[in-house]
């Protein structure tokens, strides 16, 4: 079926006057003509009928109407998604773990739309291993994490690192202090991430050394429920410093010694990608975490 000819005869039931529909067409009124009796014959049935000096939509022409328009928005939805694979531009489904939502992952998006106007994106938000299973199904052209999962075919940049501090409620005994030892965070219990979250390794790892006197008295996933575990009295934390930790009612207390940090990842799918601004927004994201910004 000719998509040209569905296109004639939308607009033909819109105008229902040959000569006005050739001209808003931009073609010969015989040349319409001609392209709507050929989709008749396809057809096999009559698509008009005459009323008075004008036409009108037959029986067949009602039933064709609803779905050419479909036949023909789903031409166009084809031919502009093309167009913009080969323009490099279109829509990037990405999906990020939530403690890099604000504001590493917006601030990023927001300055690569910028200077890429015909780029947008589709957010989604995941624990690490959700955000490194999408890229490994292909639900996601774009990932953001803390825990890389080895695979081959993904490929991972470091594009944020932060620090890690101790929180305490406003009336605990270390709140009086500015840093702290994580020696003196021992005597007290912890609230920490669970095994879901991909920063439990890297608080185990800290802790490794001291594990036999490290209490954890409650294991969550999400870092907003983490602090207000904190606030509420339910112990203290060890985590990295990220939005949620900045509260009015919880004390930050920087580690002491040796500088304690985590890294945040960009990835992606290592085979080509049909959309270019898939690499170019890999590419500008690593070129800004080399810049410090």
């Amino acid at each position: 079926m000719n998509i040209d000819h569905l296109r004639y005869f939308l607009v033909l039931s819109q105008e229902m006057h040959y000569s006005r529909a050739a001209e808003r067409l931009s073609i010969s009124q015989s040349g319409l003509s001609h392209a709507i009796a050929a989709l008749e014959k396809e057809l096999g049935v009559p698509l008009f009928e005459k009323s008075g000096r004008g036409i009108r939509l037959g029986r067949y022409g009602l039933a064709l109407l609803p779905q050419a328009q479909q036949i023909v928005a789903a031409a166009d939805r084809c031919l502009r998604s093309f167009q913009m694979l080969r323009e490099g531009v279109g829509t990037l489904r990405l999906k990020t773990i939530p403690l890099l939502i604000i504001p590493t992952v917006t601030k990023l998006c927001r300055q690569f739309k910028e200077t890429h106007p015909g780029c947008d994106f589709q957010f989604s938000t995941g624990m690490s291993s959700q955000v490194c299973q999408s890229l490994q199904a292909g639900e996601i052209d774009i990932g953001f994490c803390s825990k890389p999962v080895e695979d081959p075919g993904l490929e991972y940049a470091p594009i944020q690192r932060r620090r890690l501090v101790a929180a305490v409620p406003l009336d605990h005994p270390l709140a009086a202090q500015e840093t702290v030892r994580l020696e003196d965070t021992l005597p007290y219990p912890h609230v920490t991430y669970s095994w879901v979250s991909g920063q439990r390794d890297m608080v185990d790892q800290l802790f490794a050394p001291v594990k036999d006197r490290w209490h954890i008295a409650y294991e969550v996933e999400d870092a907003n429920f983490i602090m207000e575990l904190v606030a509420q009295g339910f112990g203290i934390t060890v985590m990295l410093e990220t939005p949620p930790v900045y509260r009015p009612d919880v004390k930050l207390l920087p580690l002491s010694g040796p500088a304690r940090e985590s890294c945040f990842y960009i990835a992606r799918r290592r085979q080509p990608h049909p959309l270019a601004a898939v690499d170019l927004f890999f590419r500008f994201c690593v070129e800004q975490e080399e810049r410090g910004l």
